[in-house]
């Protein structure tokens, strides 16, 4: 059987602090992925929070890294977002980006245990999902949180066919608590709050991952 494409990606080699490669490891089991998967799933909100240059500067003093480099694949939008994030602070990737997610990853950062998540979406949707996640190696438990973080699409959602399709996944804690949050905010149920996000980024052409 022929592998899946897995379209256009890169490498990125970064040095992880031990702390935080021990975190994303047992992130990664707890939430069923690949520690590559936890970290695709935090750059969303790493790259709305970056830290100052002052910051990292500090982050030198007190991350020790790892000697040896952890390798992982980027689509290349992400990695045309970390090339700029170099050439703006100056710094080597490898470094730079580890001091980042290695400070992102501190173990009283934030709560990453796991908690299961049902999913109920438009069945067009759930294909598009399912076929980027074969293209590119991403967890849909990754694709799901990820989305959530980026926020509800504002319109109302168009489709090319009806029916819908529920299945369960598992997503850290505090994103669970964040759509049932914003769902009582707009006082709609959680899993229409979450196909919204959904179709933000599968079905629109600004969503990330929109092909």
């Amino acid at each position: 059987m022929p592998k899946p494409n897995k379209g256009t990606t890169t490498k990125l080699s970064i040095r992880l602090s031990y702390g935080a490669e021990e975190y994303i490891e047992k992130a990664a089991s707890n939430l069923g992925t690949s520690k590559a998967g936890v970290i695709l799933l935090e750059l969303s909100k790493i790259f709305k929070n970056l830290p100052s240059h002052a910051m990292v500067e500090e982050y030198k003093e007190t991350i020790s890294l790892k000697p040896d480099h952890f390798v992982m694949s980027l689509n290349e939008k992400v990695s045309d977002r970390i090339n700029e994030l170099v050439e703006k602070y100056g710094m080597r990737k490898n470094v730079l980006i580890g001091y980042i997610i290695s400070n992102h990853f501190d173990p009283n950062n934030k709560d990453l245990e796991p908690k299961k998540f049902m999913v109920q979406i438009n069945s067009s949707l759930l294909k598009k999902m399912k076929d980027y996640s074969e293209k590119y190696f991403i967890d849909l438990s990754v694709l799901v949180a990820d989305s959530i973080l980026e926020g509800p699409y504002e319109g109302m959602p168009i489709y090319d066919r009806e029916g819908s399709e529920q299945f369960f996944t598992n997503v850290p804690g505090y994103i669970r608590d964040m759509v049932n949050e914003k769902a009582d905010e707009m006082n709609i149920r959680s899993h229409l709050y979450t196909s919204l996000c959904l179709y933000k980024q599968f079905m629109r052409p600004e969503g990330k991952y929109f092909e």
